[in-house]
């Protein structure tokens, strides 16, 4: 059972009946409600029943919602948690039991003065933020101008004479100062400092020559500079300001470790946020419901080996629940749920993370499990990486709580370490050449070629199973001559020009007949969905063009190789390297860490080209002849947690 098949339900019940029986659904995660409104039936039931509408319950829920958000991220911006590479890729939920969890909203209280603190703190915090840019921003405007002795407030013009400061550009100041010269002999002008674009002028001139001076200023560009709430010399407020800076920086760090000092309460945020957001979500679920003064009605999706169960769940726990369940109709859409079973069911990973499918579709799984384990343990092809992968997987499945999409990529993983240890008992690498034993049957260093004729062949298995499913398909949907003219004629060109490619003489003619019997099909066949003989001629015609993206999907498996032989060549090399260390105690010591970190380097880097690399055949050579996806995944009403993971 790959694509387990959905049931309609209809659930009815007393109003008075109502929170328990949405925790009861709640709790089992078994149902994906829809909206009653976009039922089939709700015409005929819309004179009869009333929309219900969201409970203040969600706004105030909400609120408080807010709060909690508000304080965890206050907490991430100054306290991150940082996640190691195996956290991002399968998560970092911190487990609490069931109790811990209901219970969480009882501390509400508490929560609140966390968030009173932290809002107190992110005011202080961004004043003094505020004011420490300001003190760096005048302390980048007072450098140039340190050298200058006179107090900054007594740079100021008079009615007999004009003084200032003012920073003129390098390249024009040579001019300026003999235009300056030329116009004015009552001029004092003081180069206080200088950078290389500009250079910074402390001058005085008699007021009366305003009107000779000032056109020359605008002429060389010269920007004034004040500072009109500035006392003492330059070096003395520079001094000033740096004092104040410590201090804010002084003050920063005190709020910073009063702040560190409520980090205890994050894992009890956490907790609460996840019960809000799930109490949340209950309250939101009245809206897809419809009801009448005294009862109520909602609809929903429920998988139909799960069916039985939940109706005897809601038996047990209410008096006036009734569910009623009924197959699909033909134009629903239903949500997909994939079940496949071990080891199967570790490759759902692959699939989902392309796309759903369809109701109408298989589900590639099955299908892809094979081809992947394969590809994956040619791409790693080594005994010792092999086996070291699957072990890292197994300790990881044991030590952290897995779930969904992350367990199946460890358990992938898995099966990957014993995909490659299988390829590398064949082509013999054992941690690349670090042990000198023979491969059962050859070394892809060694013959190359064979190798990469190995992986063409394989490709050509893939491309051609995945034809035989869509020709399989077809044929089942009682299209019959879809599957002969769009998979069949293809399948005999194909074979006939690689036979025709073959040294076999006797070949020849069966070769040349079987491709231009299907060439002849396609011209005839493929245009044949199109309007007007000219149309089904072009079309027909212009198919016979796609015989080039199928060859160039076969090319496409060479990555195999690539991916094997960089796989053992970068292995080589580590023990060359780790073995020039050899002979003698310090030499050994050496050789041991160039060992170890050199291969779980080139082990990491490799799984994850394997994983990319084999996923892309999949998705773009395999997926692409009989699987389209756009299905809409069964998503259950039910516990769902962004940090926590409740053990019950």
């Amino acid at each position: 059972m790959a694509i387990v098949e959905m049931k309609k339900v209809s659930l009815l019940g007393h109003r008075q009946e109502r929170e328990r029986i949405v925790d009861l659904l709640h709790r089992t995660g078994t149902v994906e409600l829809v909206d009653v409104a976009e039922s089939d039936i709700w015409p005929e039931l819309e004179p009869l029943l009333e929309l219900e509408q969201t409970s203040e319950a969600v706004a105030r829920i909400e609120s408080r919602l807010g709060e909690v958000r508000y304080c965890l991220d206050f907490f991430q911006r100054y306290f991150p948690v940082r996640k190691n590479f195996v956290q991002q890729l399968i998560g970092n939920k911190i487990e609490v039991t069931g109790d811990q969890f209901s219970g969480a909203a009882d501390q509400f209280s508490e929560v609140s003065a966390v968030y009173t603190t932290c809002r107190d703190a992110e005011e202080r915090l961004t004043k003094i933020r505020n004011e420490e840019n300001r003190c760096r921003n005048m302390l980048e405007e007072l450098r140039p101008w340190v050298g200058l002795s006179l107090p900054l407030e007594q740079i100021r013009s008079s009615v007999f004479v004009e003084m200032g400061l003012g920073a003129v550009p390098l390249l024009s100041y040579p001019a300026f100062k003999e235009a300056l010269a030329a116009r004015t002999a009552d001029l004092y002008l003081e180069e206080v400092s200088a950078d290389k674009d500009q250079i910074y002028l402390f001058y005085i001139f008699l007021a009366a020559d305003l009107e000779l001076v000032q056109p020359l200023f605008k002429e060389a560009l010269v920007s004034p500079v004040t500072f009109p709430d500035t006392e003492g010399a330059a070096a003395e407020a520079s001094l000033a300001l740096e004092k104040k800076f410590a201090e804010l920086v002084a003050q920063r760090g005190a709020i910073i470790a009063q702040v560190e000092e409520m980090l205890a309460r994050r894992p009890q945020l956490m907790t609460l946020y996840d019960h809000l957001d799930n109490e949340r979500a209950k309250n939101e679920a009245a809206a897809n419901m419809a009801r009448t003064q005294s009862s109520f009605v909602m609809e929903g999706w429920v998988p139909a080996p799960m069916l039985e169960s939940l109706g005897k769940v809601l038996q047990d726990g209410t008096t006036t629940a009734v569910l009623v369940s009924r197959d699909p109709g033909p134009r629903e859409e239903t949500p997909i749920l994939l079940h496949n079973r071990a080891p199967i069911g570790a490759y759902e990973v692959v699939t989902r993370l392309y796309s759903v499918p369809r109701r109408d579709e298989y589900d590639p799984t099955p299908f892809m499990a094979p081809f992947f384990f394969l590809f994956f343990g040619i791409c790693l092809a080594d005994v010792g990486y092999g086996i070291t992968l699957s072990l890292l997987a197994f300790l990881l499945s044991r030590k952290i709580r897995l779930a969904g999409m992350g367990k199946q990529l460890v358990n992938l993983f898995f099966l990957g370490g014993i995909g490659s240890a299988v390829v590398g008992l064949l082509q013999g690498g054992y941690f690349g050449d670090l042990l000198d034993l023979p491969p059962l049957w050859f070394n892809p260093l060694d013959d190359p070629i064979r190798m990469l004729i190995i992986c063409f062949i394989l490709g050509l298995v893939h491309i051609y199973f995945g034809m035989g499913i869509q020709a399989y398909r077809s044929i089942k949907a009682g299209r019959a001559l879809d599957a002969l003219f769009d998979q069949g004629s293809w399948f005999v060109l194909i074979n006939g020009l690689i036979m025709m490619a073959l040294p076999f003489p006797a070949l020849s003619a069966v070769a040349r007949w079987a491709a231009v019997i299907g060439a002849a099909s396609l011209v005839l066949t493929q245009g044949r969905r199109q309007k007007g003989l000219l149309r089904k001629i072009i079309s027909g015609v212009g198919s016979l063009y796609n015989i080039t993206s199928i060859l160039g999907n076969v090319l496409s498996y060479s990555r195999l190789l690539a991916l094997g032989l960089s796989s053992a060549v970068i292995a080589s090399v580590i023990n060359v390297l780790a073995m020039l260390m050899a002979g003698s105690i310090p030499g050994f010591l050496v050789m041991i860490p160039i060992l170890v970190v050199g291969h779980f380097f080139n082990l990491m880097i490799n799984v994850l080209g394997a994983y990319v690399h084999t996923s892309r055949l999949h998705y773009v050579e395999f997926f692409g002849l009989f699987f389209e996806g756009g299905g809409k995944a069964f998503r259950p009403f039910g516990l769902k947690t962004k940090f926590v993971d409740v053990v019950e």
